[in-house]
């Protein structure tokens, strides 16, 4: 059995499931096992985990939660047992367990190792930049700014963009990623960065973004 700052973690029919966790928010923690490394359910847990040790929330039944560049969700069910589940790839409610959350971070994470750099996660909540084409499926040209909390910090254009600011929308970076799953594994590559999709597809840091 793993311990997390003195939370068990116990495999049990097809769930990780917390012991103690309760101490501390009045619940343990479920999460169904998938297909992914049993490795990185434990990484989502201990995610979760210092969250509830470290802020002791109020959970209710329904309150969402990001986990990195995913959303879940706590359902509570019988015996004060909170059960994750997880935003679908489309947008279209919910579903039981973890695996597409652990897999776009996993993509994430591998896109910032082939530059050494460390992974700047977007967050549900936040805002991105983008012209007419991005939800047509062209190509992209993307650039993260340095920006505010609210704010990816990412412009994403395409071959249609003639230059006219006013002619760019500002909207939730999830509409992006359910219409553009594609473009998920660029954007936790940090402030600085430039992208260039298609054939052949080019990234690269550009240190004038940072002045």
């Amino acid at each position: 059995m793993l311990i997390i700052k003195n939370i068990k973690i116990k495999t049990e029919n097809g769930y990780l499931t917390t012991v103690n966790l309760k101490r501390f928010v009045g619940l343990e923690l479920k999460l169904l096992l998938g297909k992914q490394e049993q490795k990185q359910y434990i990484a989502l847990l201990t995610y979760l985990i210092n969250y509830f040790i470290d802020y002791k929330p109020v959970i209710n039944d329904g309150q969402t939660i990001a986990y990195h560049s995913w959303l879940l969700k706590f359902v509570i069910v019988a015996n004060s047992i909170i059960n994750l589940h997880e935003v679908q790839p489309d947008g279209k409610g919910f579903v039981e367990g973890g695996d597409h959350a652990i897999k776009v971070i996993i993509d994430q994470q591998q896109e910032c190792i082939k530059y050494d750099i460390i992974p700047l996660f977007p967050l549900f909540s936040q805002l991105i930049v983008i012209s007419e084409g991005v939800f047509d499926g062209k190509d992209i040209d993307a650039v993260r700014y340095p920006s505010p909390n609210n704010m990816t910090g990412w412009w994403l254009t395409t071959e249609l963009y003639d230059g006219d600011i006013s002619s760019l929308q500002t909207i939730h970076y999830y509409h992006v990623v359910f219409k553009r799953p594609d473009l998920i594994k660029y954007l936790a590559l940090p402030f600085g960065f430039r992208i260039l999709t298609g054939e052949p597809e080019k990234i690269w840091f550009d240190e004038k973004v940072l002045l």
